[in-house]
């Protein structure tokens, strides 16, 4: 498609053509000749002043296809031999743009626009009468290379236009999608900042239970029994301040590596149960318990350091802690006398 030409390229033509009529009387020519030549200089005139005014109004209607084809149709007779007979109409795409007092007549010229490589309209011109002409006709030869590019030229806007509405019409899709994406977001975060709100309620919540209903039987289960039952019933009441506390929760997820059995052992453990009542609660030997507190210590990147694996379970794992009925930390014991006795 040719590209079009700049404000400057089109006033260097008419200089040029100026230069030549100068050129031409300084060898000196008949009256008639200069006459001739005048006529040919404003007729060169009017078709480049054609062709940059629609260079103009494609920068001034390029957001409005209907408002640059009238205006192309409206100037366009005036760059013609008669403009005074001449009318013009521009149809696109099954629309018509005609000058005023536009009428057909048989004293016709056209060209065809393209878009995407097929004819999607026509550029024409009309005398509305008879006029003066030439042996070729009405029309100069001029004239008809003029419309070919003034056709040629609005097909070119036209696809620039249509491309500038597309990109215009996919970027406001975007932002549509984007607005709606914020939109889901912001509903998203409140939906999870109300589920964290609900959990925390219910751990509290159970946590609660656990201290008013629960623990105050198990305390007093613990202060009725004595010997191996009492070492079960003081794990039941640790495990059950464990419950309310991030301790096993955080090992799971911190520690995955860590078995089932390790995670219990470890809470134990934590509770300050010996290897020998570690032992005894779960049934099974004390090397066993040994061999678990060792594959432990080397999970949780404690071999070879000199670090108590209960203070180490202890103090890293005692981010959230409550006070329970008594008033005392999960994990600390009451006061208690030399035989064990809870008092």
């Amino acid at each position: 498609m040719a590209r079009s030409p700049t404000r400057a390229e089109l006033l260097g033509q008419i200089e040029a053509l100026r230069k030549h009529v100068a050129e031409l009387e300084s060898v000196g020519i008949s009256g008639q000749q200069h006459s001739e030549l005048e006529w040919a200089l404003r007729e060169r005139v009017k078709e480049l002043d054609c062709l940059y005014t629609i260079s103009t109004l494609q920068e001034t209607h390029f957001h409005s296809p209907t408002r640059f084809l009238q205006s192309v149709a409206d100037c366009l007779p005036r760059s013609w031999q008669f403009p005074e007979h001449a009318c013009s109409r521009i149809v696109y795409r099954n629309r018509e743009y005609v000058t005023y007092r536009f009428s057909e007549s048989k004293w016709r010229m056209a060209a065809d626009v393209f878009a995407d490589g097929k004819p999607a309209g026509i550029v024409e011109v009309f005398y509305r009468r008879v006029v003066p002409t030439v042996a070729e006709g009405p029309f100069l030869k001029e004239e008809y290379a003029l419309i070919r590019a003034v056709a040629e030229r609005v097909g070119s806007v036209l696809m620039h236009m249509k491309a500038e509405a597309d990109l215009r019409a996919a970027h406001k899709a975007i932002q549509k999608e984007h607005q709606a994406l914020q939109e889901a977001n912001i509903a998203l975060r409140t939906i999870l900042s109300r589920l964290e709100e609900e959990k925390r309620e219910i751990r509290a919540s159970v946590f609660a239970n656990i201290q008013k209903i629960i623990m105050p039987l198990v305390f007093e289960l613990e202060l009725e029994v004595r010997g191996t039952q009492r070492s079960y019933v003081t794990l039941l009441r640790q495990s059950l301040q464990d419950i309310a506390s991030p301790f096993l929760t955080q090992i799971s997820r911190n520690h995955m590596q860590l078995t089932p059995v390790e995670i219990a052992i470890s809470t134990m453990i934590r509770n300050g149960l010996s290897t020998k009542e570690i032992a005894q609660l779960r049934s099974i030997s004390a090397a066993t318990v040994q061999r678990h507190r060792e594959n432990i210590r080397r999970k949780l990147g404690l071999r070879n350091r000199k670090a108590n694996l209960a203070t180490y379970l202890q103090g890293s794992f005692s981010q959230e802690s409550s006070p329970n009925v008594n008033g005392l930390q999960p994990g600390t014991p009451a006061n208690q006398t030399d035989d064990g006795i809870i008092l």
